[in-house]
């Protein structure tokens, strides 16, 4: 039975049993939800498991611990006709798509349900947009300029839980949900809400700041999505990063550019996870211990893609190439900036990156029709598969053996089934490096196709680091670009990337019974479920 199948079997279950004995759906009090501990630091809904958010949990980390994705040969399982941000929980896709929240099966991509925002004083549907988040059996997800701040979902139903519309003309379409919070940028304002309520426990608007010139200036919080890990919030405003207290609102500590300020800013959004925040800072990653905002490192790079356990990824442009044909990801050690390994991929453009346990994920754009995604070995670079998609994919998440992604479609990417092995193309297998080395000059990024390469190490409690040339197509905080690749490889085998070259073996790096009444009910669910017209749902085989 796959994993699917077993979902299946305990939803039906689950509905069997809510048909018979279960009350009336309602709101969660705090009372009635289990927490633990998430891999972000933060406390969580032991009932929202999976992908959470557009960048997978509330520290915006893109990497969620015991995650599994496909092993090749891979497919697509099926495609949904819409596309856009989204979030999976305990086997739904909850996609924000045509001002609407769409909810898809994720065994087979049929449609749950879709709801919007609308008000009861408002005739007229009004529109979801920007990226949902799902805790506490709650969809939260923003809504356009003069649609309401925020709406709760119900994550089964659809149904409108609650809505705030009083925040602000703009939000930062982004919600972020952790310790039974909701998190959200409003009119330059952060506001805290309890995710049950919706009610208003603290907000945070910055004081104007002083730099080298002695002079006071405004310094508005950015619209990016805040991170939360270790009991803390951060938040960004072009030169200022701000550590504060979850519970209180209170600061905890702030990190400020004073020299060049006019021109140096924070970009973010920022990412955090088990004692580590990581932003841009004047166009180089840095990044701070969370409790008390000491510098710990620096790597090259305009962009923070990803954070795990012990690694942190960026995606650049290739700068040793004379061409805007080449992008490089590069995998670094969190804690000291050292580069474990570099690939260079021949890609017009990188979007969003995934990391589970074994692989690195990231959606590309080789040419206008070459669109897909690609995993990378995350111990040493060897590209493990790819598959080109139909569209350019905005969005990568990896969860229960797959990886989704979404561009002006939805695709489940999944193992091939067995009878499909023999006839996988040969790009989908893993691609070793090659066993040339190469040591690399200044920056460290030798490019030559098929060939191994050092990956230059971050600066160590330095802010210093040299700063590559400004990226031509970087990706934005909405994830607007993708990736592509090819069998080039480059990898740092000194920073500890010990894998075989076929990437099986390595160290994960990147770093009361219900009774007869209740069974038959289930077993007439599956029986309807099996024969139920396969074009259910807005989807394609």
């Amino acid at each position: 039975m796959t994993e699917y199948e077993r979902r299946d079997v305990l939803k039906g279950t689950g509905l069997a049993i809510a048909a018979g004995t279960a009350p009336a759906w309602g709101v969660v009090t705090a009372n009635e939800t289990a927490a633990e501990e998430g891999n972000d630091g933060t406390t969580v809904s032991s009932d929202s498991n999976g992908w959470v958010s557009t960048r997978g949990n509330a520290g915006n980390t893109g990497y969620v611990s015991r995650a599994t994705g496909p092993e090749p040969p891979v497919t697509t399982a099926w495609e949904y006709d819409h596309g856009g941000p989204f979030a999976v929980v305990d086997g739904t896709i909850y996609l924000t798509a045509d001002g609407q929240v769409h909810a898809v099966d994720a065994t087979d991509g049929s449609l749950e349900w879709k709801n919007g925002v609308t008000r009861e004083e408002h005739a007229e549907p009004m529109a979801a947009a920007g990226s949902p988040a799902v805790a506490y059996d709650t969809v939260y997800v923003s809504g356009e300029r003069g649609n309401p701040d925020l709406t709760a979902l119900d994550a089964v139903t659809g149904e409108i839980r609650w809505q705030l519309g009083d925040l602000g003309y703009e939000t930062n379409l982004a919600p972020i949900v952790a310790d039974e919070r909701v998190f959200l940028v409003a009119d330059r304002v952060l506001y805290c809400l309890d995710a049950h309520t919706g009610e208003k426990q603290w907000s945070f608007e910055p004081e104007p700041a002083t730099f080298d010139d002695d002079r006071e200036h405004d310094d508005p919080l950015q619209r990016n999505p805040v991170a939360v890990a270790d009991g803390t919030v951060f938040v960004l405003s072009n030169n200022r990063l701000f550590a504060r207290d979850v519970e209180t609102g209170d600061e905890r500590w702030t990190d400020t550019i004073r020299e060049n300020w006019a021109a140096s800013t924070f970009s973010g959004p920022a990412v955090a996870a088990d004692g580590f925040v990581a932003v841009v800072k004047a166009d180089t990653v840095t990044i701070f211990e969370t409790d008390t905002g000491t510098e710990r490192a620096t790597v090259p790079g305009h962009s923070v893609d990803a954070l795990t356990d012990d690694r942190i990824y960026t995606v650049r442009k290739d700068d040793t190439r004379d061409d805007d044909e080449h992008r490089v990801i590069t995998g670094y050690d969190r804690k000291t900036g050292d580069g474990i390994w570099l690939r260079s991929v021949r890609a017009l453009s990188l979007g969003t990156v995934a990391v589970d346990d074994k692989s690195v994920y990231v959606g590309f754009e080789e040419t206008a029709t070459e669109t897909g995604v690609v995993a990378f070995n995350h111990a040493n670079g060897d590209q493990r598969w790819k598959i080109n998609i139909d569209a350019r994919p905005h969005q990568v998440a990896v969860i229960d053996e797959t990886v989704y992604a979404s561009g002006d479609a939805l695709h489940a990417i999944r193992s091939a089934a067995e009878d499909e092995n023999e006839d996988a193309p040969e790009d989908e297998a893993e691609t070793p490096a090659e066993n040339e080395t190469n040591t690399p000059d200044d920056e460290g990024v030798n490019s030559s196709e098929n060939e191994t390469t050092t990956v230059q190490d971050g600066t160590d409690n330095s802010s210093e680091n040299e700063t590559p040339a400004a990226q031509e197509g970087e990706r934005n905080s909405s994830g607007d670009e993708t990736t592509a690749t090819e069998n080039e490889s480059e990898t740092a085998p000194e920073s500890g990337a010990t894998d075989s070259d076929d990437g099986t073996d390595g160290t994960p790096g990147f770093t009361t019974g219900v009774g007869v009444a209740g069974g038959a009910l289930s077993l007439e669910w599956l029986r309807r479920r099996a024969v139920a017209d396969e074009g259910d749902g807005e989807r394609k085989e």
